[in-house]
């Protein structure tokens, strides 16, 4: 394969699967420090910050429902990886209402895995992970579109 024409599409599907990496929670911002300590992220787009001069989020326009899943981190990854695409085209308001709203279904798929399944841990980290990408997603669609 001709390394010269990857799809920037399949790059970023291969970074959100390799987010787990040791090196890229290493520069990752909203991963889970390696000490083990968890702080869980309110993923209610209306709640107030804790902190006082942290900028409020732009509320999602809509609750998203996320039917019971036989396999939530399967979904939830698969989830993530189409919302890490769209965020690659999306320029006006709709279009980063829709990557919200698949950030929120990641995070409620990964909020479904089980506590004694293997990949639990790695659920809740990605839940903290995929919240940073929410508030992202709301800033823009929140924002005037720009002319």
């Amino acid at each position: 394969m001709n390394r010269a024409r990857l799809n920037p599409g399949i790059i970023v599907a291969w970074l959100v699967l390799l987010a787990g990496c040791e090196f890229l929670n290493s520069v990752n911002p909203l991963a889970t420090p390696d000490d083990g300590t968890f702080a869980p992220v309110a993923t209610d787009p209306n709640a107030v910050p804790t902190d006082p001069n942290a900028a409020p989020t732009a509320p999602a326009t809509t609750p998203v429902t996320v039917p019971p899943s036989a396999t939530p981190f399967r979904d939830a990854v698969n989830k993530a990886m189409a919302a890490a695409t769209a965020v690659q085209s999306a320029q006006d308001q709709a279009a980063w209402q829709a990557v919200a709203v698949q950030w929120q279904e990641a995070i409620a798929l990964m909020q479904q895995v089980p506590a004694d399944d293997p990949n639990y841990a790695t659920a809740q980290a990605k839940v903290t992970e995929y919240t940073g990408y929410l508030q992202y997603a709301q800033q823009n669609a929140a924002a005037p579109a720009a002319q």
